[in-house]
């Protein structure tokens, strides 16, 4: 009787287990954020952003830091709450904290967004995978001949528009008076 139950129970949680699998695979990925030529450099960035994302709006700060292959995202609020913080290492975004109110908001897409619009030569890490294309100020980011993001470079500012998700941003760039081993990075 107690093996009939184990069999049971374990049958059960794999099969819990592959329902689960099943779900996340419904979940679209976010195309053009793997990079196979991701390369280690040293870079930093500061920005306030506004993202409005179906009924949500959010307002906090950015900082981006990448030390070797790992860039990292901290948020903050406007009070210096800490909104979540992840890595993304040319391959995966990892998420490793975050509140709750932030649960739902699909990062891999606000990290591809964010570094297709300010990290330096995205785009051209894509190899052919994505596409830029620019008219009258506005950039749009083709991935498979399917537009998917719209970018707006304004002085001291970018708007971005996720045609997919959608959702929208706002990043204005805050001046980095952070020091990192004794000398004051500049962008």
């Amino acid at each position: 009787m107690l093996h009939n139950f184990r069999f049971k129970a374990i049958t059960t949680l794999l099969a819990s287990a592959l329902l689960c699998s099943a779900c996340q695979s419904f979940i679209p990925k976010a195309q053009g954020l793997v990079s196979l030529h991701w390369v280690a450099q040293n870079y930093q960035r500061q920005d306030q952003i506004e993202v409005q994302w179906k009924t949500h709006g959010f307002s906090f700060l950015l900082y981006q830091q990448q030390q070797g292959q790992k860039l990292e995202m901290v948020a903050l609020s406007l009070t210096g709450q800490q909104l979540f913080k992840l890595y993304f290492d040319g391959q995966h975004v990892i998420v490793e904290q975050r509140v709750e109110s932030m649960k739902h908001l699909p990062f891999d897409y606000v990290v591809r967004d964010i570094l297709y619009a300010t990290y330096p030569n995205f785009v051209q890490l894509q190899a052919g995978i994505a596409v830029l294309k620019q008219q009258e100020g506005l950039q749009t980011i083709y991935i498979q001949q399917t537009p998917v993001l719209n970018i707006r470079q304004q002085e001291n500012m970018v708007e971005l528009n996720n045609i997919q998700v959608p959702y929208q941003m706002v990043m204005s760039a805050v001046s980095n008076t952070l020091e990192n081993d004794g000398e004051l990075n500049e962008q």
